[in-house]
This record gives structure tokens, sequence and C-alpha cells, in this order.
């Protein structure tokens, strides 16, 4: 029915829970690690005296840094979405052959029987035909044999 799901359905949402898991976890994991440089680099600033000189020039490096590496992980969010589209293409193309096999199997199995069938009824009309002349040739004698009875008693009459 519609409120069932099929095992396949099954394991493709349990696949997509697992895989945006896995996106958040990497997300969080890129988030950490932009932490924890931004800190490193905090502390190289207080190190130097000069440091508001250092932050002019290297925090338009470091935005540059973080938006590439935004758009990277933009892009293998997108490349991750794009497989996932594919993979469910790909599974539903792998139901509509399967349904399809199955239909073709049927068909060739009421094939087969239909051969036997008529090859059987072959089989029948082949002996029918084989006894048609042996039954024919015994007609014949009846017919003969009752003509010769027939002819006997006019015969007798002939002769008497």
């Amino acid at each position: 029915g519609f409120g069932r799901k099929t095992s396949s359905q099954n394991v493709i949402s349990e696949q997509e829970k697992c895989q945006k898991e896995l996106e958040e976890l990497k997300l969080e994991i890129q988030k950490c690690k932009f932490e924890r440089d931004e800190l490193y680099q905090i502390l190289d600033l207080y190190i130097y005296d000069d440091w508001d000189l250092r932050l002019d020039v290297e925090l338009p490096i470091l935005q540059s840094e973080h938006e590439r590496r935004m758009m990277a992980m933009q892009m293998m969010t997108n490349s991750i979405s794009d497989a996932m589209e594919r993979y469910k293409e790909l599974i539903q193309a792998n139901s509509s052959y399967r349904i399809r096999h199955s239909q073709l199997l049927r068909e060739q199995a009421q094939l087969k029987n239909k051969i036997q069938i008529l090859l059987n009824e072959k089989r029948e009309q082949l002996v029918e035909q084989t006894e048609l002349p042996a039954s024919s040739v015994e007609a014949k004698r009846l017919c003969e044999e009752a003509g010769m009875n027939i002819c006997v008693p006019s015969a007798k009459q002939q002769q008497v």
C-alpha cells in the first residue's frame, strides 16, 4: 500500500539519514578547524608588537582563504547532493528493470506452457492420422463383407 515502505526505500532513507549526519559532522569538524586556526592566528598576533599592521595585512588573506574553503565546502555539498539524486534514479531504474524482468519471466513460462500444449495436440493429431488409414481399410473390409452378405442371399434366390 501507500503507507508501507519497501525495504529498499527503508535502506535509502537510512542511508540518506547517515549521509546527512556525516555532512553535519564534517561541517562541525571544519568549524572547529577554523576556530583553532583563528585562535592560533590571534596568539601569533599578540606575540608581535605591531599586531595592527599584521592584522591589516593578514586579514584579507584569511578572508580570501575562508571564502575559498567555504566555496569548496559548498561544491562538495552540491556534489554529494547530486550523487544522492543519481543514486535514487539508479535505484528507481533498477526497480523498473526488476519488475520488467519478472513480467518477462512470467510471459516466458506461459509461452512454454502453450508450446507444450500445442505439441501434445499435434502428437494426438498425428496418432489420429496414422489410425485413419487403418480404420478406413477396416471400414472397406466391413463394407465388402456386408455387400457379400447382401449379395449372397440374392444369389441363392437366383440359383433356386
